[in-house]
């Protein structure tokens, strides 16, 4: 449901800033016309919305507010059907409590929003943003909305989750509450900084200090990052805001994403609404100078959405960048690296095993997989959480046999990658107190050798510094487990017949080997040939 928010952000900034060409607004149209339909699938009968749609058992508050909101802005570009929201918002309103307060009605997938064990601030502020941005429905529902802030406005002083602070500061700001300047100091309080930069930030427990995953951008940071981004916009504090963009920057990947859909869809939306503020026509010079060498960039309306990019040489380690001119433009450096084999410091068990029915045109792997928990204040289960089985080379998934696993314990919804050879399962949550074991089956489609160990991973979809990563191996194949007849040579039918291996290595001498090195040689070019 998450994908279509990302389109709508880049497609109304397009048009605020009169960038729009007709080949990018198509295509933009186009994905939002297909990503409107899928976030249909997860429509139930009773009108709300859930991560799995009628496969779930209940409906989701979170879920139902999030497709309220989504297809509001939706709406100003693309068909909607217009009952599709009457329909959420009915719904979410018939489940307020007396309080003030939403709770979760469904799965718990979003831990930190949808908590059912603290006092449900943080939904209840989302669920309102709902109800506040669709202002055809704000006098029939305006009940709804204030109880919702009153509840808010009691509570906030209390709560400990700055996640729940900044979305609970962006709600009462944007409903314009009273109490939104105490709230916006109890936000503001709590803020981190460096340098040119500011941000939110979870407290890492004591425990988990030594995880390296930690010190890669966090989903929940950004995201609470994020919402402090667009409380400071709605304060109108512009130059305040310009340290969080900084840092919201900063955590992006070379693709300009984040580390989640989620936090994705929330961290462009801020960024988007400050830019509106920045957006002017840009024409600049961009210099940059490595080593001895010296290369120019320039960014103008023309081209200003044309990504430019530069192969660095590999021993680079430093890169001087001046720029001149007028306008708004992200520089950035990427890289990347190889990892260790197995994922350090993992928080999920995680136990590849090939089963013993598997050979060399068929595998089967049961990955059995739980939750570490590290500490009892921790819940005993993860957020929603995501496996990737990536299949040897010359495999790729036995679709017939994927529906079985949608019925297997936990697992609620499978996809396919990568020419069927990644296999993807989702999971509500997974339990330190037990094991889900699921099995994937394939079959050989091409006959290769000498097969690479390929990596089993799984991670919580919310919180990226939960992970873990293991490599397995499937049966072993030799070039002589796939060549053909003739192709084979003298060292196959050697393997093949010991008495006749024993007179060869006799009457040849030391002449095997080269004859293998020959046979991998035209077994390789055949190949090609037959491509």
């Amino acid at each position: 449901m998450v994908h279509l928010m990302p389109n709508l952000i880049i497609l109304q900034y397009l048009r605020y800033t009169r960038q729009i060409t007709p080949t990018i607004q198509n295509e933009a149209l186009e994905l939002l016309e297909k990503g409107y339909q899928q976030q249909l699938s997860y429509k139930r009968t009773d009108g709300s919305f859930s991560a799995f749609g009628m496969r779930d058992p209940d409906s989701s508050v979170w879920l139902t507010a999030y497709a309220a909101l989504t297809l509001k802005q939706a709406k100003n570009h693309i068909y909607v059907d217009e009952k599709i929201i009457e329909d959420c918002l009915e719904w979410l309103s018939k489940h307020q409590g007396k309080n003030g307060s939403f709770v979760e009605t469904g799965s718990i997938i979003y831990r930190e929003l949808q908590d059912r064990d603290g006092n449900s601030l943080a939904l209840t502020a989302f669920t309102l943003l709902a109800f506040i941005e669709n202002q055809k429905y704000a006098a029939t529902y305006s009940n709804t909305i204030n109880k919702g802030l009153d509840y808010i406005a009691r509570n906030i002083a209390e709560q400990e989750s700055i996640h729940t602070i900044a979305l609970c500061s962006y709600a009462l700001q944007v409903a314009k509450h009273p109490s939104k300047q105490s709230a916006f100091n109890l936000l503001d309080v709590r803020s981190k900084t460096k340098g040119n930069q500011k941000w939110w930030a979870k407290d890492v427990p004591s425990n988990e200090i030594k995880n390296p995953w930690n010190k890669l951008p966090k989903s929940i940071d950004i995201e609470t990052s994020a919402y402090g981004l667009l409380t400071f916009l709605e304060a109108n504090y512009f130059e305040d805001a310009i340290p969080v963009l900084n840092w919201l920057l900063d955590q992006q990947n070379s693709i300009g994403g984040f580390t989640s859909s989620q936090d994705t869809s929330v961290g462009l939306y801020a960024i988007y609404k400050l830019v509106l503020k920045l957006a002017s026509n840009v024409n600049m010079q961009v210099e940059f100078t490595y080593g001895e060498e010296t290369h120019n960039f320039n960014v103008n309306k023309n081209n200003a959405m044309i990504m430019q990019k530069l192969q660095l040489p590999k021993n680079t380690r430093q890169v001087n960048v001046t720029a001149q001119g007028r306008g708004l433009a992200l520089f950035r450096v990427s890289y990347q690296y190889n990892m260790n084999v197995t994922g350090p410091w993992p928080m999920f068990t995680l136990d590849p095993q090939v089963d013993k029915n598997s050979n060399k045109d068929h595998l089967q792997i049961s990955i059995c997989t739980g939750f570490v928990s590290r500490n009892l204040s921790q819940s005993p289960e993860s957020n929603m959480a995501v496996m990737e089985v990536s299949l040897p080379s010359g495999f790729t998934a036995d679709v017939d046999s994927l529906p079985s696993l949608e019925v297997s314990q936990n697992v609620q919804r499978v996809e396919m990658s990568d020419a069927l050879t990644k296999v993807i399962l989702y999971f509500n949550n997974v339990s330190s107190l037990y094991e889900y074991c699921p099995t994937v089956s394939a079959f050989r489609t091409h006959k290769v050798a000498k097969q690479k160990p390929v990596a089993v991973v799984i991670y919580d979809y919310y919180d990226s510094s939960r992970r873990a990563r293991l490599f397995y191996r499937g049966k072993r194949s030799t070039l002589c487990d796939i060549c053909e007849d003739e192709d084979c040579g003298e060292v196959c039918t050697s393997e093949a017949n010991p008495q006749v291996a024993g007179e060869s290595r006799e009457s040849k001498g030391g002449a095997s080997s080269l004859q293998f090195s020959r046979l991998g040689f035209v077994i390789a070019i055949l190949a090609i040939l037959r491509r």
